[in-house]
C-alpha cells in the first residue's frame, strides 16, 4: 500500500527549496526597486501629488520587476538541480530522484530523456520569461 504524506511531511522539504530562491528574489527586488525609485519618472510623479504608495505601485515596481523576472527563469535550473538532492533524501519519488537513480544505475537512455525533458521545460520557461516583458514595460514591446 502506497504511503500517504501529510502536509507536515512536505512542509520541509519546501522550505528547503523556497528559502534559498526566496532570499535571491527578494535581495534583487530590493535592489532593483532602490534604483528605479531614483529615477525621474518617480521623481515627477512625487511632484505631481500622488501617494507614496501609488508611485510605488504603479511606477516603480513595474519597471524593477523585469530584472526580478530574468532571476526567476534562470533561478528555474538551481530549483531543479536542488530538487535531485532534496527527493534523495527526503525519499520522494520525482524527477529529481529518477535521474539520480538513472546516473547510479548507468541507464544513459533514461539520464538523456530526463535531461532533455528538463532542457525543453527551462528554455520553455526562458521563452515565458522574455514575452513577460512586454507586459511588465510597455518601453519593450514591438513595433510591427
Amino acid at each position: 500500500m502506497a504511503r500517504v504524506r501529510s502536509y507536515a511531511g512536505v512542509a520541509v522539504p519546501v522550505l528547503a527549496l523556497a528559502l534559498t530562491a526566496t532570499a535571491t528574489l527578494s535581495r534583487h527586488q530590493r535592489v532593483s526597486l532602490l534604483e528605479v525609485v531614483q529615477a525621474d519618472y518617480v521623481r515627477t510623479a512625487r511632484a505631481k501629488g500622488l501617494l507614496q504608495r501609488a508611485v510605488v505601485l504603479k511606477h516603480a515596481l513595474r519597471n524593477a520587476l523585469l530584472p526580478v523576472a530574468t532571476v526567476v527563469g534562470l533561478s528555474l535550473g538551481g530549483l531543479l538541480s536542488g530538487a535531485v538532492l532534496t527527493e534523495t533524501i527526503f525519499g520522494f519519488a520525482g524527477i529529481g530522484r529518477t535521474i539520480a537513480e538513472a546516473i547510479t544505475a548507468r541507464d544513459y537512455v533514461v539520464v538523456q530523456g530526463v535531461t532533455v525533458i528538463v532542457s525543453v521545460g527551462y528554455v520553455l520557461v526562458n521563452l515565458i520569461v522574455d514575452i513577460s516583458y512586454a507586459y511588465l514595460d510597455p518601453r519593450v514591446r514591438v513595433n510591427s
